[in-house]
């Protein structure tokens, strides 16, 4: 893991070093307050999908702010793991555990603290629960319904009525509820078809964030995934102009090889470009050309507005914020120019 280049309290931001993953303090802390107060005095409630900042110190303060149901979701088990053991008592991990190892490091962590689990099939039930068994304890399971995502789910209402009855026969399983993206019509269906066979569905958890307003209005809805909105990206900066970007990347000019032409010192393993590039934001006219390892090649209009030279700041703003994150062990916290904080990202690559 690299370690942070220490500077002291107080440091400039443009003294750090580059490239780094900035954070404007200010602005986290409201786009955290703008999610919460939607949701502060409604029934249903957030719950921070967190593995998009892969930060317990962002998610402590996610939970603080309020209109949540005081627990987090990830989507790995390694990810439930670094949190649990950040003092988060109620973790949903949306995905499915299916290994015998995993299975095994599932069971752990329900001693450890409210865990649930997303779950598709009989065959994964019926394994969670004989190594549930074998272990004493209880699983907390939810039923991810496909509702078309593409991903993973049952097809229809009556897989998911079947498999409710088998989750709800199992010696130590517990039926927390459905799950699935924003097809919410298809998912409020099948919690209707499993509740009128007679079978309690106690939550509704939707994947939520791309129309959370709407989604967070429903009455039988009861928890509504969001993440990315408290860093916020370029991806989704015109979805939801209520947040702002606080996390961006600063680099340093390292060279002018022609004329509109420069490169910096931040590339693919700081910024990830997987999704699409990045916005430059302090350059007018400005835009990414391509990104190496180590090395960001930009276009500029040539003015007296916008005349690079070698060790100026290049400010740019991740296409996806999630995937930027998980290149850096750290984080720097600024507020009003001058660094603040300095905070681990201790879920960072926690794929398994």
């Amino acid at each position: 893991m690299e370690r942070p280049i220490i500077k002291p309290i107080g440091t400039p931001t443009e003294e750090l070093d580059t490239p780094s993953l900035i954070v404007d303090g200010d602005v986290l802390n409201e786009n955290i307050e703008t999610m919460a107060s939607f949701f502060r005095d409604r029934p249903q409630k957030l719950r921070p999908l967190v593995s998009s900042h892969r930060s317990p110190t962002i998610a402590h303060k996610q939970i603080r702010a309020g209109g949540t149901v005081e627990g987090i979701a990830v989507t790995t088990l390694s990810q439930a793991e670094v949190f649990i053991a950040s003092g988060f008592t109620d973790v949903y991990i949306a995905n499915l555990v299916v290994t015998k190892a995993k299975i095994a490091r599932l069971c752990a962590l329900t001693k450890q603290a409210t865990v649930t689990v997303a779950v598709d099939s009989h065959a994964n039930v019926n394994d969670l629960n004989d190594d549930a068994a074998r272990k004493d304890t209880t699983i907390r399971v939810i039923i991810y319904v496909s509702a078309g995502d593409g991903l993973f789910g049952v097809d229809s209402d009556q897989e998911a009525v079947d498999l409710a009855s088998t989750i709800t026969n199992a010696s130590n399983l517990e039926l927390a509820g459905i799950t699935g993206g924003e097809a919410v019509n298809d998912i409020l269906g099948a919690k209707r078809t499993i509740e009128a066979a007679g079978i309690p569905v106690y939550s509704v958890t939707i994947n939520g964030e791309a129309d959370y307003k709407q989604v967070g209005m429903m009455e039988d809805v009861t928890e509504v995934l969001a993440g990315s909105y408290a860093l916020m990206d370029h991806s989704r900066r015109e979805l939801f102009p209520e947040f702002k970007c606080a996390g961006r990347i600063m680099s340093t000019v390292t060279s002018r090889p022609e004329a509109g032409y420069m490169i910096t010192d931040a590339g693919q393993k700081s910024i990830g470009a997987d999704t699409g590039f990045p916005s430059i934001d302090n350059l007018p006219e400005s835009s990414v050309k391509g990104l190496s390892a180590e090395h960001g090649s930009i276009y500029f209009s040539q003015s007296k507005h916008c005349n690079p030279q070698l060790g100026d700041k290049v400010w740019c703003t991740p296409h996806d914020i999630a995937t930027c994150v998980n290149l850096h062990d750290y984080m720097f916290i600024v507020s009003d120019g001058t660094l603040e904080a300095i905070w681990d990202v201790p879920a960072r690559g926690r794929y398994r």
